[in-house]
């Protein structure tokens, strides 16, 4: 027994589970050899009744029945299958073969039932085995961290952990004199305006009496309903503080109201949220919004790093993390464009700056360079009106630059009048590339499609996604060059499932994350956006999105972006880390990650690869 637990606890979610649950588990499970070419089980078995750990070897879930390979999983050492059938008290979705000589630790359902309700480590994993692999990955990187970020408060804590003292609130009859003297008592900076079932309706804050005072209208005897914030935005109780950082860093506000199935709870301030923290949202988006030159910038550049540290070291979550750099660079950009706009002659000129690639999917992390463009639209010959916008687009270019965005290798910049381009030129554009899916065409296609407003008439770029979302869609002949052209890269896992390392000029025996192995996921999101007529950018919102389109299982839907996200993390936490960082800012040596890293990485690698798959025989490829 006491080696068949330790060969359990090299693995998750075993090597976290109680010892008692292990005795009970290892005591009732027997070992079978599986030689390579032999069914281990399959749907043709009817309901699922046996669970497998797999001691030593590969399984692969190589087909279904009727030959639809989509999603097909692939298991190696220490891999447990097939829970979901077993939970759900169905038939396997696959064959799942010895892809060579494997064995097979192997137990009853009833067994796992019980498991389940003595263990609550194995029922985590039971509900969701990508995210369950996540969450331990998360813990390790606090607990490494721990001393780096003692004294920040957790941001993945809820909001309803947050709330400490009674909300103030009134009624929309309220008298504005006894509202304010209600804030001063309390010595808070808000009150929320509520219905007769305590639904909020309104706020009102410090800015909004600054906003009535500075328009000469104030009454202190008037109705608050006259001068409060109506709609405000609300989160649930269960809501974690880095989305309501998301949220209050999106819309440039510093309260959230926080909502109990729809009724007032509580208010979480901007200062709730980031006062222990040493580098502060308010003080950048308060920085940015001060920001009078250039140095003023870079050094809030400077300061958005030091806080997506932090924050990494706090083991926020990566999609909330990301999310939260792309709006403050978002931020940081719109700020870069008004000083240089009002340092140059833009007079009747209607533009939009938009971003491309990773920024235009909200997906930079710390070492990218940029890529973006203009669109315009003017009462005067385009090239006339290209020849005022270059100076101003080269300007932000430059001043990006020193913020922290090298200049794009490929000059895909709107300072290159290639891409500084009217809104029919744009149409133009797009529409070769349509009609001609050629190498460079394809290409463009993985950069420009991801186009994004950032700064200026955001109509332009919408009225533009419109169209190209039309052409697009049922361009069966153009879906299916990109399909094979995302298809030309794989991730790096060899047959048996270990990592297939690469490098040159110093690389060493690496992988490249971004190339090998968040790419091949944006590209497959890219694809079934396009073919689904979904508009937005971001690679999971577009497997989500279009994943309910094609009807593709939550569950699988969920487990291509928890991979993806993974990725993302570890690219983080290398260009944060790592000294070789500023020369290989993607490429990790896999042999220098821990074990729960190696195995996390490889799942979210096959993910990757049965994206993959799917894409493949949608296109038949």
């Amino acid at each position: 027994m006491d080696a068949v637990i330790a060969t359990l606890c090299r693995h998750p979610p075993y090597d976290r589970m109680d010892r008692e649950s292990l005795e009970y588990l290892a005591s009732r499970l027997t070992l079978a050899y599986y030689p390579k070419g032999a069914t281990v089980t399959s749907s043709a078995q009817g309901v699922a009744k046996r669970l497998f750990i797999i001691q030593r070897g590969q399984v692969h879930g190589t087909a279904k029945e009727d030959g639809n390979q989509q999603g097909a999983p692939e298991y190696g050492n220490g891999d447990t299958f097939p829970l979901a059938s077993i939970m759900g008290r169905r038939p396997t979705r696959f064959v799942y073969t010895a892809a060579e000589d494997s064995f097979c630790y192997e137990a009853d359902a009833e067994v796992v039932d019980t498991l389940v309700q003595r263990s609550p480590v194995f029922q985590s994993f039971c509900t969701g085995r990508m995210n369950a692999l996540l969450q331990q990955s998360y813990a390790l990187l606090q607990a490494q961290y721990a001393q780096r970020s003692s004294g920040h408060q957790q941001l993945n804590m809820a909001l309803g952990d947050l709330l400490r003292r009674p909300v103030l609130h009134c009624g929309p009859e309220e008298v504005l004199r006894n509202a304010l003297a209600t804030m001063q008592r309390a010595n808070v900076g808000s009150i929320v305006i509520v219905d007769a079932q305590l639904r909020p309706i309104g706020i009102f804050t410090e800015r909004d009496l600054l906003r009535l005072a500075a328009s000469l209208a104030f009454d202190s005897g008037q109705e608050i309903k006259a001068c409060m914030t109506p709609s405000p935005r609300c989160l649930s109780l269960s809501a974690t503080a880095a989305e309501a950082a998301v949220l209050m860093a999106q819309l440039g506000i510093r309260h959230i109201v926080v909502v109990d199935e729809g009724r007032l709870a509580g208010v979480v301030s901007e200062r709730d949220l980031f006062t222990l923290q040493r580098t502060s949202m308010r003080g950048i988006v308060d920085a940015l919004q001060q920001a009078g030159s250039t140095d003023d910038l870079v050094q809030a550049a400077t300061d958005i790093r030091s806080l997506a540290g932090n924050l990494l070291a706090q083991g926020v979550a990566a999609e909330q993390l990301i999310q939260l750099v792309a709006t403050l660079n978002d931020r940081l950009c719109a700020r870069v464009l008004e000083l240089e706009a009002s340092r140059h002659e833009l007079a009747g000129l209607r533009m939009c700056w938009i971003a491309l690639g990773s920024e235009g999917r909200l997906e930079q992390t710390f070492s990218t360079d940029q890529d973006n463009g203009l669109i315009f639209e003017a009462q005067m010959d385009a090239e006339q009106a290209r020849q005022r916008l270059l100076p101003f687009a080269q300007a932000v270019n430059e001043v990006l630059n020193r913020c922290g965005f090298p200049l794009c290798k490929g000059n895909i910049m709107a300072g290159n009048p290639q891409w500084c381009l009217s809104s029919e030129e744009w149409r133009r554009e797009f529409d070769s590339w349509n009609r001609n899916p050629l190498p460079q065409a394809l290409l463009h296609a993985t950069i420009f499609y991801d186009f994004r407003a950032v700064w200026g008439d955001e109509s332009l770029a919408r009225s533009l996604r419109s169209w190209l979302t039309e052409q697009v869609q049922d361009n069966q002949r153009f879906l299916r060059a990109m399909a094979a052209n995302a298809l030309q890269v794989r991730p790096p896992l060899g047959f048996f499932a270990d990592f297939v390392t690469s490098g040159k000029d110093g690389e060493g025996n690496t992988i490249d994350l971004k190339t090998e192995g968040a790419r091949p996921i944006v590209d497959a999101a890219r694809i079934l956006a396009l073919a689904s007529g979904c508009t937005i950018t971001n690679t999971a919102a577009r497997l989500r999105q279009a994943g309910e389109h094609v009807r593709m299982p939550c569950e699988e839907v969920d487990a291509y972006a928890e991979a993806f996200h993974y990725i993302q993390l570890l690219r983080l936490r290398h260009q944060l880390q790592e000294e070789t960082s500023a020369t290989h800012p993607n490429r990790i040596d896999p042999d220098g990650l821990n074990e729960l890293d190696r195995r996390i990485l490889k799942e979210a690698l096959r993910q990757a690869r049965k994206l993959q798959r799917r894409i493949a025989l949608d296109y038949q490829l």
